[in-house]
């Protein structure tokens, strides 16, 4: 007995001085062979968001704007994280999650000052050492640092890891009858710098195990300890990288199988019809989705779908897609394993929704084969249009005539009158008896005008009615050209040439005197004045009419805000 145990104890000490110091890092950068799937790190940015939407529907009352933004925060940096960053494995995906909640939940404590209800929120693996590798019969020293990132000292920590019997669950060998360790007490902290430096942490010498898997093993740690006298309990999680032998096989690979035997059901795609969905219209929504399990079916199955709110404020939100039928929820008798199916619902989109992408929320429930019930929650994101609207005054054409080679001036206003802005805004003129007189507006605001001050030069003499075609001509968001057409009136006439003083060179000089030149120079003045009359007064009536025009724009405008209120 004497022999068996010396010899245990020099392979321990062996086992201690040869094994390298490495210790459990909650938030990793190197490069792993387990990165995450598409799906999961999606899984985890949809968990995050749901415990950011539990958090804030509890304390939102006693939290200030500034206070919930701050939560906010925390909460998208860390899917940013997950969701941008190249090569993410899947231990660093669940340890960004736990820190994450863990996080919010001590800074919403910390902002109500008052003691945590349930203190597992407020003990965190700290992230100060080097990523730990365990080889198949070798030692390992497993450092855990624990951080109390709540303002009250903790006492008497008691930490013990939870152990089992099986090679999937713990890599090591069982070679004693306890495995508790005790931490005297961990200092409050009201930063994370003053957690780190009164962090307190554990050691544990191990074995790994002969038949160890190779990859990441998921390790669980019992937390007791007191705060204020009284008794709590927390469970910490870390991980651990392990390399067996190459016939053991991958961790990775038994998750997988346990993952396949978890039916999930994703959305594969969805479509609208028509294509493109506008504010006021109705629009039938196509959703694709599939059981991804091979072994199980699902069954009685609920999706509930539910579109983000608009408003200034929480009297005026409002759902932006509304279902026609009444109701949101869509039912599903059963998907068989690996099967598909698609979901119909037909929804009307709010008139005043700005043009933008909206999301819809939708909520899946159902049950496998054993009847055991599940949940999940995806997002999708609706692009929204609106349709552009230009309106125009009546042109103000001075003169209404001119010779060829001569230039009229033509002036009218252009009116965004649709929700939408519009881009590279321009003008031209088409017609082979004026040249010239393209005009650059710009960009125009939903409910903007912009001015048109362009000159024409007459080229070849009018042979129709005078009616030159005009082309209002601008974007949207996405670049798409659309055109408006009108017209303006200019006639362009050959150069008169002045012979009322004309005298023939072959009329004697008896007969030149008697040439009336004035009474003929007095009938051309009397036609100009009455030219330039005729002129006066069209101007006048165009002056009117183009008044009378605003103001019935400015009333049809009146009407529509009247309307959009009454909604």
């Amino acid at each position: 007995m004497k022999t068996w145990k010396k010899r245990m104890g020099f392979f321990l000490l062996c086992m201690l001085l040869l094994a390298p110091q490495i210790t459990v890092c909650a938030d990793r950068d190197d490069e792993y062979s387990d990165e995450a799937t598409d799906d999961e790190i999606a899984d985890a940015v949809n968990r995050l968001s749901t415990y950011y939407k539990n958090v804030k529907l509890v304390n939102g009352d006693d939290l200030s704007s500034e206070q919930l933004k701050d939560l906010e925060k925390i909460c998208n940096d860390a899917r940013n994280y997950i969701a941008g960053t190249d090569d993410i494995t899947r231990s660093q995906v669940d340890i960004h999650v736990s820190e994450t909640k863990a996080l919010m939940d001590a800074y919403v404590e910390k902002c109500l000052s008052r003691r945590p209800q349930s203190t597992i929120d407020y003990l965190a693996v700290g992230n100060m050492y080097d990523s730990p590798v365990a080889q198949y019969g070798e030692g390992v020293v497993l450092i855990l640092p624990i951080l109390n990132l709540g303002t009250e000292k903790i006492t008497n920590v008691i930490v013990t890891p939870v152990i089992s019997n099986s090679v999937k669950e713990w890599p090591f060998e069982i070679s004693r009858t306890g495995y508790a360790e005790e931490i005297a007490e961990i200092p409050g902290s009201s930063t994370m710098e003053e957690a780190y430096a009164n962090h307190g942490e554990v050691r544990y010498a191990l074995a790994t195990r002969q038949d160890v898997l190779t990859g990441y093993y998921k390790l669980d740690f019992n937390i007791v300890y007191e705060r204020e006298g009284k008794p709590e309990k927390a469970v910490l999680t870390t991980y651990i990288k392990t390399i067996g032998k190459a016939d053991s096989g991958s961790i990775d690979e038994e998750e997988e199988e346990e993952k396949l035997s978890t039916p999930r059901i994703i959305v594969t795609g969805f479509e609208t019809e028509p294509k493109d969905v506008y504010a006021g219209s109705t629009f039938m929504l196509t959703i694709h989705v599939k059981n991804t399990s091979s072994r199980t079916a699902v069954s009685n199955i609920e999706f509930d779908l539910k579109a983000a709110e608009e408003g200034e404020d929480d009297k005026t939100l409002y759902a932006s897609f509304l279902p026609t039928s009444g109701s949101n929820t869509i039912y599903v008798p059963s998907i068989p394993s690996g099967g598909e199916t698609k979901l119909q619902i037909e929804m009307s989109a709010k008139a005043d929704l700005v043009q933008k992408p909206y999301a819809i929320d939708m909520t899946m429930k159902y049950e496998d084969s054993d009847c055991n019930p599940y949940e999940n929650l995806t997002s999708l994101s609706v692009p929204v249009k609106q349709l552009s609207r230009v309106e125009y005054s009546t042109a103000e054409v001075l003169p209404e005539a001119v010779t060829v080679g001569s230039q009229a001036n033509v002036i009218f206003n252009v009116y965004n009158t649709g929700k939408t802005t519009l881009y590279n805004v321009k003008v031209r003129f088409e017609d082979e008896t004026v040249s010239g007189g393209d005009c650059f507006v710009g960009k125009l605001e939903s409910g903007a005008t912009g001015s048109v001050d362009a000159m024409l030069t007459g080229e070849t003499p009018t042979m129709d009615d005078g009616m030159i075609k005009t082309v209002i001509s601008y974007e949207n968001d996405a670049g798409e050209v659309t055109e408006v057409e009108t017209q303006i009136s200019l006639f362009v006439e050959e150069e008169m040439i002045d012979d009322m003083s004309y005298i023939p060179e072959d009329m004697p000089p008896e007969e030149q005197k008697r040439f009336p030149i004035f009474p003929v120079c007095i009938a051309g003045g009397i036609v100009l004045a009455v030219v330039v009359i005729v002129v006066i007064i069209k101007q006048r009536k165009k002056r009117k009419a183009q008044k009378e025009l605003e103001e019935d724009l400015a009333d049809l405008a009146r009407e529509a805000d009247a309307e959009n209120k009454g909604e």
